[in-house]
């Protein structure tokens, strides 16, 4: 089995968290393992050959239309305030974010990752295509036989079950030579190209794949959280991946790591055991501080 990991970020967050996620890729993965990294705007700068750069606008012609479409109306980008012929959601869609701003709902920033999941899977030669999140930080050495084993032969892909809602999406494989693969990211992109996205209860990457997944390939998933006997709501760093990588989600992108108090269990590795100390902080701006908190505050529904 060959294996490609795939990612995507903003622009602006290269330096965030972007460059820190590839650098510590390169230190920790197999040598013969690829990371592709889908950019926006300007090419990030050449981190040797176990790195190669994609222009996504460029690569996805389907995404320019989609964004362009739907980048000037609030309720597409997660807002309430509704603009005449815009779109609307589902009077019965949202629980605690019900009325208000929401991620949930942003549409056009969680259609980069899709697309870019459109696009690898169609385009790169692999075996298993891996989407990682851009705010990871691979902390030790990770053995090719332990990225294998998350994905059974016989399974189209893989997630991070959280048990009663959809899946955390910071880590999900894709089984290249699966018969109804195709059929599930056709699926998935049909929603942006005939705007069928907006009759779904939520417009974000996780619940989408998931609910993708069971019209398509209800069968043909295989759980490495929940399912697989872990616990916590950020199930990533609780689950075996935590053993190698650490995930920024929301907030924890200020400080640059996750926080003992996210593990339900205690963790061996050194990492964890040092995570406290100041040389493991992030150094941020203000700005881009409030920008994180702002994200993340537009919803109190974690995805």
């Amino acid at each position: 089995m060959t294996i490609a990991v795939i990612t995507t970020f903003p622009e602006k967050s290269y330096k965030v968290y972007g460059e820190r996620m590839i650098d510590s890729f390169v230190a920790h993965w197999p040598r013969n393992i690829i990371l592709h990294v889908y950019y926006e705007g300007s090419c990030p700068p050449d981190k040797g050959d176990r790195v190669k750069y994609v222009d996504l606008h460029q690569a996805s012609p389907d995404l320019v239309a989609f964004k362009n479409k739907y980048k000037n109306d609030p309720v597409a980008n997660g807002e309430t305030n509704g603009i005449p012929g815009g779109v609307r959601r589902l009077p019965e869609a949202g629980k605690n974010d019900k009325g208000k701003g929401s991620f949930l709902w942003d549409s056009v920033r969680f259609s980069h990752k899709t697309f870019c999941v459109d696009h690898a899977l169609k385009t790169i030669d692999a075996d298993m295509v891996l989407w990682l999140d851009a705010d990871t930080y691979t902390f030790a050495d990770v053995p090719e036989s332990f990225v294998r084993s998350t994905l059974p032969e016989d399974k189209m892909t893989c997630y991070l079950g959280r048990g009663g809602m959809y899946p955390e999406c910071g880590w999900v494989g894709y089984n290249k030579k699966h018969p109804k693969l195709m059929d599930f990211i056709n699926a998935w992109t049909d929603l942006y190209t005939k705007d069928t996205i907006f009759n779904e209860l939520e417009w974000h990457d996780s619940y989408l794949y998931w609910q993708i997944l069971q019209r398509v390939a209800p069968n043909d998933g295989h759980d490495i959280g929940v399912g697989s006997g872990h616990d916590g709501q950020h199930i990533f760093v609780n689950s075996d991946l935590g053993q190698y990588i650490d995930h920024m989600k929301g907030k924890r992108k200020i400080k640059g790591s996750s926080a003992k108090s996210d593990l339900r269990k205690p963790r061996a590795e050194a990492y964890w055991q040092n995570i406290h100390k100041q040389e493991f902080l992030q150094k941020l701006d203000e700005q881009t501080k409030q920008e994180i908190i702002s994200k993340v505050e537009k919803g109190t529904q974690g995805n």
